[in-house]
C-alpha cells in the first residue's frame, strides 16, 4: 500500500519545459529528494509556492491542476502566461530546468464520480488541465466518453494532437469548437464548429443523461451549465471546476 503523502511542503525540481501552444507552457517536476510522489485522482490540483528569496513571492500559494497521467514519478503542470499575472509570469520567464517549487499533496474534489455511466468532458481554453488528466486515466479502461474542447484557433488549441490520438486509438467522441479561427483553419478539417458551444449541439450530439465534468474561464463555465440545465440535466449530473485565470 502507497502512502507516501507528505506533511507541509515537500520540495520538488523542475525536469522538464515543454511550450505547448501559444501562451501554455507544461512544467514537468520531480521530487528533489528522489522519493515517490503522491499518486493523484485525476482533477486534482497541485497547490505549491515559489521557492526564490524575493519578498514579492514570499508565501505566495497558487494551485494549478495536474495535466497528466496520474503517477508516482512525476508532475506535469500546463499554464497559460496571464498578462500581469505574478505566479504564471515568473513560472514562463523565470523558472528553469534544476529550479524548485514547495509544493503540497495535490488535492481537491473535481474527479470522476461514476465510471460507468457516459462522461462528456467539457473545455474551455486553460481549462482543459484537469479534464486531459481524466481523459488520460479514463480512455484507459472505457470508452463511454466524449471530450468537447472549446477554444480560439489552431494557435490556442492546447494538446491537440494528444486528444486526437486518444480519440482515435480508443475510439472517443472528439469535438473542437473555434471562436475564433484563423485563415487557415478549416472547418471539418482542423476543428468541427465555429462559434461557441451551444444548445443545439448538446442536445442532438451528447447523451443528456451523462455525467458532465466543464472547466473553463466563469462566463465559459456558466454558459455551459445553464444550457445542460434549459435542456434538463440533472443538477447532480453537472461537476465543473471555475478556472478564473
Amino acid at each position: 500500500m502507497n502512502n507516501r503523502n507528505w506533511d507541509g511542503f515537500k520540495e520538488l525540481v523542475l525536469v522538464d519545459k515543454i511550450e505547448v501552444c501559444t501562451d501554455i507552457i507544461s512544467f514537468y517536476f520531480k521530487s528533489k529528494d528522489g522519493s515517490k510522489l503522491v499518486k493523484h485522482k485525476a482533477g486534482q490540483f497541485l497547490p505549491f509556492k515559489i521557492k526564490t528569496n524575493d519578498p514579492k513571492y514570499k508565501d505566495v500559494i497558487r494551485t494549478y491542476s495536474l495535466s497528466m497521467f496520474p503517477n508516482e514519478d512525476i508532475y506535469r503542470i500546463s499554464v497559460k502566461k496571464i498578462n500581469g499575472g505574478l505566479i504564471s509570469t515568473y513560472l514562463h520567464e523565470n523558472l528553469n530546468i534544476g529550479d524548485s517549487i514547495e509544493a503540497m499533496v495535490p488535492t481537491g474534489l473535481f474527479t470522476i464520480k461514476n465510471k460507468n455511466n457516459d462522461t462528456v468532458l467539457i473545455s474551455g481554453g486553460i481549462g482543459i488541465t484537469p479534464l486531459l488528466s481524466m481523459l488520460y486515466e479514463e480512455s484507459a479502461i472505457r470508452n463511454n466518453i466524449h471530450f468537447i474542447q472549446a477554444v480560439q484557433n489552431s494557435k490556442m488549441h492546447p494538446f491537440k494532437d494528444d486528444i486526437e490520438n486518444i480519440a482515435k486509438l480508443k475510439n472517443i467522441e472528439n469535438t473542437v469548437f473555434y471562436s475564433d479561427p484563423l485563415s487557415e483553419d478549416v472547418e471539418g478539417v482542423d476543428y468541427d464548429y465555429t462559434g461557441y458551444v451551444n444548445k443545439d449541439f448538446l442536445k442532438d450530439n451528447v447523451n443528456l443523461n451523462s455525467d458532465f465534468y466543464l472547466c473553463g474561464p466563469p462566463p465559459f463555465m456558466k454558459a455551459v451549465e445553464s444550457i445542460l440545465l434549459e435542456l434538463g440535466v440533472d443538477n447532480s449530473k453537472i461537476n465543473y471546476e471555475l478556472f478564473s485565470n
